[in-house]
């Protein structure tokens, strides 16, 4: 819960507080914050903030969800499986190229760490 209100020089409090329900708050905030995807050299998918410290802050919380590359993966299959032919084999067929390249990438760093 946040409050809302007025304080004066010597921090004393006048008028009315508002109080405030934190996840309204925590929404407009982060509302105004960019973020970028960001992988783990394990494959593990989790959202960036663009602020180091709002980072750490939400890290603390809990409220940067991992998930797995491969489950995202199975997701955006699912999401796409009733998809007429026409709409989505174009967007699944880059997909497979993408991961297709991200395998070649992965096996390129194995191979030169292991030399």
């Amino acid at each position: 819960m946040y409050v809302a209100g007025f304080a004066d020089e010597l921090n004393e409090v006048w008028g009315t507080l508002i109080p405030l329900d934190a996840e309204m708050v925590e929404q407009a905030v982060l509302g105004h914050q960019t973020f970028t995807a960001w992988c783990n050299s394990d494959g593990r998918i989790q959202p960036q903030p663009s602020s180091d410290s709002l980072f750490e802050e939400l890290l603390e919380k809990g409220h940067l969800k991992e998930t797995p590359l491969d489950e995202l993966v199975v997701e955006a299959i699912e999401q796409g499986r009733n998809e007429p032919n026409d709409d989505i084999l174009d967007m699944f067929e880059t997909l497979h190229e993408r991961l297709v390249r991200a395998v070649g990438v992965v096996a390129d760093e194995i191979a030169r760490r292991r030399r």
